[in-house]
């Protein structure tokens, strides 16, 4: 009988054990984390690195550019981790593209010596006549994905390079979850920080990232949506990036009354998507930019950038 008491009381004793020992990986990475449900509320600010003015004198020699390419991308994954998630109709996402190509385009600015400007100086460059190195470009990424922390960061990090984030601030995410690359991620509030040395942030809507279907058309809501519920997202977009001035359109789509709305709201800069250079006498709220998808040919890349 007390054998069996004993054996009882280790059996229990172990499984007490072992639960605490999965508690204590659970917890390591943080795998049952809570999330907040919907987006991250609308009254609280991220908890993101203080964006500050980042603007630098440049030696131009002569050399100053006309204009300057924006180049836009999105998801960024290794090759390895392509899945069939990645597809759309027997075809690669265009939004996205290898973190091999990446590196490639990343490693042929560094070799040509490009200047990756910061929006600043963009805006500077865009509005006041600063003067502005020939071989400059403009990093950006739309929505805010994690595997633009997990892939892309490190190696804009290594090239000591620049680049501007354009977030979908709901869908920022207050716990910091493992990395699976065959789902659609965002980014946390620890990744935010944890990157500022290379990011900038920008607003990129707070929840307006959508289409809604009407007459059989899928229209973005940023041209769906009333006037008064367009404002009130982007200025809590603008709210939760502690009043940063800078917006990428969902889907680079947009109306008359949108940038009046960007405008009233005291917006630097917004941005669209046109495959052209940005120059002076485009307008502040239209700013084009370069689409970059695995489907593009490294000459095709070369070719936005060394024009």
């Amino acid at each position: 009988m007390y054998v069996k008491v004993m054996f009882a009381f280790g059996f229990v004793s172990l499984l007490g054990l072992l639960f605490v020992s999965f508690g204590m990986v659970i917890s390591k990475y943080d795998i049952l984390a809570v999330e907040h449900q919907g987006p991250f509320p609308a009254d609280k600010r991220l908890d993101v690195c203080e964006q500050t003015t980042r603007m630098r004198n440049f030696e131009t020699s002569n050399n100053e550019a006309a204009n300057i390419p924006v180049l836009l991308y999105h998801r960024v994954i290794k090759e390895k981790d392509i899945s069939e998630t990645h597809y759309l109709d027997g075809q690669i996402n265009p939004n996205l593209v290898t973190a091999e190509t990446f590196r490639e385009q990343m490693s042929y600015l560094k070799e040509k010596k490009f200047v990756t400007l910061t929006l600043d100086e963009l805006y500077a460059f865009l509005t006041e006549g600063k003067a502005i190195p020939e071989n400059s470009v403009v990093i950006t990424f739309d929505d805010g994905y994690k595997d633009n922390y997990i892939e892309a960061y490190p190696i804009l990090k290594e090239y000591g390079f620049h680049a501007a984030s354009f977030l979908v601030t709901g869908s920022v995410k207050k716990k910091t979850q493992p990395f699976l690359p065959d789902k659609v991620q965002y980014l946390s509030q620890e990744e935010l920080k944890g990157s500022c040395d290379v990011f900038e942030y920008g607003s990129h809507t707070y929840t307006f990232h959508k289409k809604e279907t009407t007459d059989g058309k899928d229209i973005p809501f940023l041209a769906a949506k009333s006037e008064q519920e367009v404002r009130k997202d982007i200025e809590t977009s603008f709210y939760q990036l502690n009043d940063n001035d800078f917006i990428a359109y969902p889907y680079g789509e947009y109306t008359p009354e949108t940038i009046k709305i960007v405008d009233s709201l005291g917006a630097k800069m917004a941005f669209a998507l046109e495959e052209r250079n940005a120059s002076p006498v485009d307008h502040i709220y239209e700013v084009p930019r370069y689409p970059i998808s695995q489907s593009l040919s490294f000459e095709e890349f070369k070719g936005y950038v060394d024009q």
